[in-house]
């Protein structure tokens, strides 16, 4: 969810830009900051994974049935298990094959491209994460991916959740997935200190809005044109 700060003095076109999400919503604002970190200021984050989960791409019931369903219930003996449904494949000889490079380009934890992405200028992370979140996103991945941000001169802070007295009931109320925290107590505890840094230290202007990611076989290329996000993808043999 993108918020826009307003801020005395300050141009509309120039207002700082804050991705806020939550599990899949907080990977997704880690995502668009990888894809266009010129045009993004920072991203507070509970719970999102650093790779995505193979239950969303559609195909994980083939790798593993009973691992990989998107959603899930027992009733006495009976296990519904339901999968997504996409054009992605495991099949290598189709088009829609979800290879390596179409992995790659969609993890946060990727350190070559965190190299690339650490020459731009810098979005500023916030995340909150539970130690016990093994299933959905595990935080081993998420701590990497933070270490990884601090060493390539990120300003990026996990708040590891480890304890039963970090639970306050109020911010914080389970050590479970998403630490049953909501988006307004998030915003109100990270939103201004994160516009405060911001316009204490603002990001250097980019004119180039433009950044390609090597994957395997595959160059991703994505460029803001015309105030639009564009994509073109060649083989890097092609490149």
């Amino acid at each position: 969810m993108p918020l826009l700060a307003r801020g005395g003095g300050v141009s509309i076109r120039n207002l700082p830009v804050i991705l806020i999400g939550s599990s899949h919503g907080g990977y997704l604002a880690h995502l668009v900051s990888k894809i266009a970190p010129w045009a993004i200021d920072g991203a507070i984050d509970n719970s999102g994974y650093a790779k995505f989960p193979w239950r969303f791409i559609g195909f994980g019931k083939e790798i593993d049935y009973m691992e990989h369903i998107s959603v899930g219930t027992a009733y006495k003996e009976i296990n519904l298990h339901c999968f997504d449904k996409t054009f992605w494949t495991s099949n290598r000889y189709s088009p829609n094959f979800f290879s390596p490079a179409r992995r790659k380009i969609r993890y946060i934890l990727e350190p070559k491209h965190l190299e690339i992405q650490a020459k731009y200028p810098k979005p500023i992370y916030v995340s909150y994460h539970s130690i016990r979140d093994k299933d959905i996103a595990p935080p081993d991945e998420k701590q990497e991916l933070y270490v990884l941000y601090e060493k390539l001169g990120f300003k990026a802070k996990l708040n590891l959740i480890k304890k039963e007295s970090q639970i306050d009931g109020k911010f914080i109320k389970s050590l479970e997935h998403g630490l049953d925290m909501s988006i307004k107590s998030l915003i109100s505890k990270e939103l201004f200190p994160m516009l405060t840094q911001i316009f204490a230290h603002p990001k250097l202007p980019c004119k180039n809005k433009s950044i390609s990611y090597p994957s395997d076989d595959l160059l991703y290329h994505f460029f803001q044109k015309s105030d639009k996000m564009h994509l073109e993808i060649s083989r890097v043999e092609d490149a």
